[in-house]
Parts: structure tokens; sequence; C-alpha cells
């Protein structure tokens, strides 16, 4: 535990995260870095469980686990009996997903912006169990009304075929948060279950689970809450519990209900990262707080866009209003291999790395964007390294009148 207040926010607090002092990191979101401090804790856990397999196993991990499920619990406004541990999103979507039993004259209702592990999953279903899939297609320009007009009108020319909605509650790419609360009103309205993909949300945005009222919702640990890789949070609603298991069948595990006995042991491995949750929590309170953390990163992010658009003399790909501590700036080329280029050069040449992706639209051209993360041991001074290297990867590419 730290005894000294933290350092001011930005660089000075680099040297409590383990990244490599030669590497900017601006891509947080997809994998995330947790605190030293954090990483001493897994480890610690590591180390009793190693000292004494039988008794840790047979006795000790099953109370300890239940202590830092209740710690997380608290942090997203949830009762602990409906929260259980994953490695990742991915194994709670999966979870879910291939644990129903859905009707074949009903329908899956998912995002052309959802995340590729969830479409490959739905993938899945749809050419092995030959579930019925149901796309509704995002445009720009995006807002919160036109996200929810899109799904209502997907609603009412399906009429009562809806069994379940998978929904993000931050995409990945763009980084845009929807508004979930209202969809999930709006698909309970129709009958339909709804799944929230919340890997990008713990840690960056306030969560209540209660109060969102969902039906499952998933989270990791890993990208903003600054837990160790392999940690993450299944939510299911007490009345839902009986509809899922987990991706391996053990039931050999220990809890209160066939749901947390289900999910509390899969097989013989670590659970050290999701002990180290409670450790990522503890951290960010001597940070300041949740207020703080993600007032910063907000703050930062927001900054990020307004003096990447200038330099590249472009604009945001989303609304501010519908950011946190991402942000996606469309980039001056429209030429896709120099978009294709820039990650590596990027990497390789300045010490940093940052997502490029197309965002294709049927009725305009398609724009080449990137997408930067901002952290609390972040500053503006970084975007504007990584502005100008970008600029400078174009006109080598492409030369200064390809610029847009």
């Amino acid at each position: 535990a730290y005894t000294s207040p933290p350092p001011p926010f930005g660089h000075a607090l680099r040297d409590f995260f383990a990244l490599d002092k030669n590497y900017t990191n601006l891509n947080h979101g997809s994998y995330g870095s947790p605190p030293l401090s954090v990483l001493e804790a897994e480890r610690a856990w590591e180390l009793r469980m190693e000292s004494n397999p039988d008794r840790w196993f047979r006795y000790d991990m099953y109370k300890i686990l239940d202590a830092a499920r209740r710690i997380v619990s608290e942090y997203v406004s949830a009762d602990a009996d409906e929260v259980v541990f994953v490695p990742n999103a991915s194994h709670g979507v999966n979870a879910v997903l291939r644990s129903l039993k859905i009707p074949k004259d009903k329908k899956i209702l998912y995002m052309s912006s959802a995340y590729g592990m969830v479409k490959n999953t739905l993938k899945y279903l749809h050419d092995f169990d030959e579930a019925q899939l149901l796309r509704v297609d995002i445009s720009t320009p995006i807002s919160p009304q036109a996200i929810l007009s899109a799904v209502s009108a997907a609603l009412e020319s399906n009429p009562n075929s809806v069994y379940i909605a998978s929904i993000s509650h931050i995409v990945s790419v763009p980084g845009m948060i929807l508004p979930v609360a209202e969809l999930v009103e709006m698909l309970h309205s129709h009958g339909a279950m709804v799944l929230v993909d919340g890997a990008h949300a713990l840690g960056q945005i306030p969560v209540n689970l209660t109060s969102l009222n969902a039906d499952f919702w998933v989270g990791n640990g890993h990208k903003w809450l600054y837990s160790p890789k392999g940690s993450a949070i299944l939510w299911v609603r007490r009345d839902r519990q009986a509809l899922v298991e987990p991706t391996t069948i053990s039931w050999e595990g220990r809890g209160n209900s066939h749901f947390q006995k289900a999910f509390s042991y899969v097989g013989t491995k670590s659970v050290s990262p999701y002990l180290a949750m409670a450790s990522a929590i503890r951290f960010r309170t001597w940070l300041g707080g949740e207020e703080k953390v993600m007032s910063y990163m907000h703050t930062l992010a927001r900054e990020a866009g307004q003096v990447l658009s200038r330099m590249f003399r472009t604009g945001l790909i989303v609304p501010e209003d519908m950011s946190a501590s991402m942000v996606d700036v469309q980039l001056p080329t429209s030429n896709k291999t120099t978009g294709t280029a820039i990650p590596t050069q990027l990497l390789e040449r300045f010490g940093t790395w940052i997502p490029v992706y197309t965002l294709a639209d049927a009725n305009k051209p398609d724009v080449i964007a990137i997408r930067v993360s901002c952290q609390v041991y972040n500053s503006i001074d970084d975007v504007k390294m990584a502005g100008n290297a970008i600029l400078q990867i174009i006109r080598e590419l492409e030369g200064d009148s390809k610029l847009i």
C-alpha cells in the first residue's frame, strides 16, 4: 500500500506502471496496463497458492474469492450474488449466448458496431445452431437518437421476433458510449432480453448494474480498471441465472447458488488476476477516487481530439458527448495502404502504437480514422508527438500534396 500522496497526473505517474520508459502507450483501451502495485498483489496471491496448493484449492480460495467479489460488486453497484468472475468479456459473452436455448422462430439482435468477437460468436451460433440474426446498421452521422431510432425501426419491422439483443456499453471502434439505459428499456418493452458487452466500461465510466437492469452484463478489468490480464466479471440478474452455464462445465466449485458454484471452479487455474481486481480498485482510491481519475482521462481525451483535428485539418468521428477516454479522429488520407502502414511505423520508429481503422458507410466514401486512448499517465504532449509522427509518415508515403 502506498503511504504518500500520489504525484500529479501525467508523466509523473509512469513510474507506477510497468511500461517501458521508451514506449508511449496511447492504446490503453486494447490491453490495459496494470500498476506495479497490482502486479505485485497478483504475484503475492500466486505465491500463496503455490506455497500450499491443497490448502489453497480445498479450503482458502473460495472465501478469498468471495471477499474480492464483494468489493468488485460494490464497485458496479450490484448484488454480489449476481456477479461471478470470468477471464475476460469474450468468455462472458460466450457463456451467455451459447447457454441460451433460442427458439427457432426468434432472433438475436446486434449492431454493426459490435466487437469482432461478438460478431464471430453470433456467426458460430448461426452456422452451427441455425440461430437467426438481426443486424442493425449504425451509420454516420452518429448520435444517440440515430442509434435509438435504428434499433426501434428494427424492432418494429420484426415484431415479437427478438429473443435477445447483444449491445455494447462502449463500442471498441469508434470508441463511443451507447445510450444503454434507453436501449435496455426499449428492448425490454419489446420482450427481448439484453446482454450488454461492457468490455470498455469498467474504470472508464461509472457503472451501476442495479440501475441499468439489463439481463446480462460483462466487463473487463484489464482494460480500464487497472487489473491484470485475465480478470473480468459477468453479472446475471437473479431471475436469469438458471439460463447460464460457464463455457467449461465442472460444477465442482462452491457457492450459495448453482450459478455461483458453476463459475467458481472451472478446472485448476490461477484466480490471482481476479483477486488483484480489489487491489486495482484500491490503487484508484489512492489516486484520488473515481471522479478524479475519470475526469482527467475524459478531459485529456477531449483535448486530444481537438488538437489532432486541428493538426490533421479533419474532424472527430464521434460527438464529444458520446466519448469518454477514447477519441476517434479522421486521418488526413484516404489511402488504405498508408493507413495500414501507420501503426507498425509508429511502433518501430516512434515508440507508440495507435489503431487505424476504416469506417465504412454505404452512403458515403470510406473514412480512415485513428482511436487514441488517454490514461492518467498520459499528457497532451504524448498526443502531439503521435500526431506529428502520423503526419510525417503520411508525407513520406504520399507527399505533402496528398494530405487532405
